[in-house]
């Protein structure tokens, strides 16, 4: 395929990739916080792909021999980002989901003595 037809066909691709983060964010299926990270990818992306002559600029800055294999080195670091980011994340739930079920725990422990205590009252 010639530059000629790569780069609009990049661009179409980027615009409905854009419009679907879109629409996923709009239906709730994809929280905002993490639609950034993909508004971002989508961002560069559609700047790549609406001005090659920057794809080409980059591609010779970071000494590639393809702008395709830059494309893809890109592409991979963005998806170690979204693992360290889904990491993170992970983690920062595990503590809560730690936190709460240590609370609850204590809860269910003063009801059951409250309990008790209401059973030993109603005896006397």
């Amino acid at each position: 395929m010639t530059d000629q037809l790569i780069y609009p066909l990049l661009l179409i691709g980027d615009l409905i990739f854009l419009f679907i983060i879109f629409l996923m964010v709009k239906h709730e299926k994809l929280s905002v916080r993490f639609s950034l990270v993909w508004f971002g990818l989508g961002g560069v992306l559609l700047v790549l792909s609406a001005f090659p002559v920057l794809a080409k600029i980059l591609r010779a800055v970071f000494h590639f021999e393809v702008v395709a294999n830059m494309i893809f080195t890109l592409l991979f670091c963005f998806v170690l980002l979204v693992l360290l980011l889904f990491s993170a994340e992970a983690g920062f739930l595990n503590e809560r989901v730690k936190r709460l079920s240590q609370s609850n725990a204590l809860l269910e422990h003063r009801v059951r003595e409250l309990e008790e205590i209401l059973r030993q009252k109603g005896n006397d």
